[in-house]
């Protein structure tokens, strides 16, 4: 059998021919050569990195308790990093973990943090109204939010009856128009359901009171703030509340037990649990990072067909 002439041409023209493929087109070539799967890793690497950073798109975040559907509002989500996500680096030789590179990049995950306030142009940092100085009284941001403005809290209650409250998490990727509140394409990452069970939430309120990284005292008051440190996160931890089985989103939540005075019955049955009520803080959404990048293109793919002309209906005479 002769050689096949089409390996005769340079890593350059392979990739002007791959690139423009959606993803999972890409993913069905993989296994045709050695060599394709290099270039398709090197495209997909790319395409990753520009997922993961978001820089023409915005994240919109909307949780709340199905009974809270008209009062919460949608929040606006900041880029926080994406831990092991680097940089494309040919293999040199023979690489024995090439084989596995596909399945790395399907474990990364991009963090993100919602926030109560509008985000800038770009979706990058958190609008601040003028006059806010960072690290002033009235500025709304803590010290431990490196003043990058409100997080998101929210009161879950269950009563004594309950063992889990539910909330609706709707997760869409949206551009933002020349218009303040217009979007020029709007992508569906995740709508789902999930139930956040009593013992869970015992459990959280129970790690996050007695932290394992180190306290300090911060300000005048001496307030005890937890650090913060910027290092890698595993996205399998205990605290990740996974939207749907597939993990491709979830949420870490700080959770503190609210101390609220009621009335209580005289006589408790020994297995019956009394009503309580959780503040749970949102640390991070995690959004699988491959899941990200095919949202992204989705939105692109939505964008260039959008013909930018509208149907008015009305009188006129």
């Amino acid at each position: 059998m002769s050689a096949c002439h089409i390996y005769k041409l340079p890593n350059e023209l392979f990739l002007y021919l791959l690139t423009p493929l959606p993803t999972p087109e890409l993913l069905q070539l993989a296994s045709i050569s050695h060599r394709i799967y290099t270039l398709i890793l090197r495209i997909l690497q790319q395409r990753l990195v520009a997922a993961s950073e978001l820089q023409s798109h915005s994240l919109l975040l909307e949780c709340y308790h199905p009974s809270a559907k008209l009062t919460e509002p949608p929040y606006f989500c900041t880029y926080h990093g994406t831990d092991g996500l680097f940089a494309y680096e040919s293999p040199i030789g023979t690489d024995q973990n090439l084989a596995g590179r596909l399945g790395e990049m399907h474990s990364i995950y991009s963090r993100f943090r919602p926030h109560r306030r509008e985000l800038e142009t770009g979706g990058r940092r958190v609008v601040r109204p003028p006059g806010d100085i960072p690290g002033s009284r009235t500025f709304p941001g803590a010290a431990r939010e490196k003043y990058s403005g409100e997080t998101v809290k929210q009161i879950l209650s269950l009563d004594g009856h309950e063992l889990f409250t539910q909330l609706v998490a709707q997760i869409n990727l949206v551009k933002v128009g020349p218009r303040n509140g217009l979007f020029t394409c709007f992508v569906g990452v995740e709508d789902a359901v999930l139930r956040v069970w009593r013992e869970w939430l015992r459990d959280s309120s129970f790690k996050n009171r007695f932290p394992e990284n180190m306290v300090r005292q911060e300000g005048k008051g001496k307030n005890t703030v937890r650090e913060l440190h910027e290092m890698h996160r595993s996205a399998e931890g205990e605290h990740i509340l996974w939207v749907t089985p597939s993990k491709n989103t979830g949420f870490r939540f700080n959770v503190r037990e609210r101390q609220v005075t009621r009335d209580l019955p005289v006589f408790v049955n020994a297995d019956e649990d009394l009503p309580v009520s959780y503040e749970i803080e949102y640390d991070e959404l995690l959004v699988r990072t491959s899941h990200l990048a095919l949202m992204l293109e989705k939105s692109l793919v939505q964008e260039d067909n959008s013909s930018g002309k509208a149907v008015v209906f009305g009188s006129f005479g």
